[in-house]
């Protein structure tokens, strides 16, 4: 069955939800000046209050490598999802830490995943471009683009304009690994909708998907 990424969690209630509905990861970000960006402080609030739930997510996008590792150490991070334009080699050096690494691709066209192959990490995450932001234009990209290769089944993570309207269209389109959500869940940056949430996470996990 097709995984649930809730993203951009800013607050315990709305990633408490999340959990008991059946989201398999929830993502917190670390991006300076990005609309949903947490604090370490907060973060950490929220996490100590989760525990049990291993499967959190710290995003960070173009980040010292020091930066990063000092707040996923401090946090107990088992996964990363790198937003930016990170290179193979940086990926790998978390990698060799024994971090579960996620990369994001930012697709516009084909030409847009040219270097996937060059990247050795956990899992993909493919979003939709955008000339002005790195994430949560809520907008979908075409699924056409991405190609039937194994990565896409085995370990992608289908990001970019997705919400409860579209999301099994998505799903049996593409078979991603898991599915990421944002903006298409919430009433507000980082406020989760918590009907939105749970017509999000039921249409995913509905057997009708076939997965």
């Amino acid at each position: 069955m097709t995984r649930v990424k809730i993203c951009g969690n800013t607050n315990y209630e709305n990633a408490r939800l999340a959990i008991d509905l059946g989201a398999d990861y929830l993502g917190f970000i670390f991006v300076p000046k990005t609309k949903r960006v947490l604090t370490v402080e907060k973060a950490e609030e929220i996490l100590s209050k989760l525990k049990g739930f291993e499967n959190t997510v710290g995003v960070f996008c173009n980040q010292p490598k020091k930066e990063v590792e000092e707040i996923a150490k401090r946090l107990g991070f088992k996964y990363l999802q790198f937003h930016g334009e990170e290179t193979a080699l940086y990926c790998e050096s978390f990698m060799q830490k024994g971090f579960e690494i996620i990369k994001t691709f930012h697709v516009k066209d084909a030409m847009s995943l040219k270097r996937i192959d060059e990247y050795n990490v956990s899992a993909f995450l493919f979003d939709t471009y955008a000339s002005s932001d790195k994430g949560g234009t809520g907008t979908p990209f075409s699924w056409d683009i991405i190609e039937d290769r194994p990565y896409v089944h085995d370990k992608l993570f289908l990001a970019g304009g997705l919400n409860a309207g579209n999301v099994q269209q998505a799903i049996g389109q593409v078979r991603p690994f898991a599915v990421d959500v944002a903006s298409g869940v919430e009433s507000g940056p980082g406020v989760k909708d918590p009907k939105l949430l749970k017509s999000f996470i039921q249409k995913v996990k509905t057997p009708q998907n076939g997965l």
